[in-house]
């Protein structure tokens, strides 16, 4: 787990350990998938840079 994932997950169990209401239950799942999202976002990117391989032209910044 990163430092940025490990964060946002620590704030989030403290955020519902404070408040336990179902509108921080769900912010706090939210939270979860979007580590999860960004975890496997970050994952692929590290094996394209390993593979070599670039973004295609219309997504790379200008």
């Amino acid at each position: 787990m990163h430092w940025w994932s490990q964060q946002a997950c620590d704030a989030a169990a403290e955020a519902q350990a404070a408040d336990p209401s179902p509108a921080n239950l769900m912010a706090a799942a939210q939270v979860q998938a979007m580590i999860s999202m960004a975890e496997a976002l970050h994952r692929i990117a590290a094996v394209l840079e390993e593979r070599g391989e670039t973004a295609p032209a219309a997504a790379r910044p200008k």
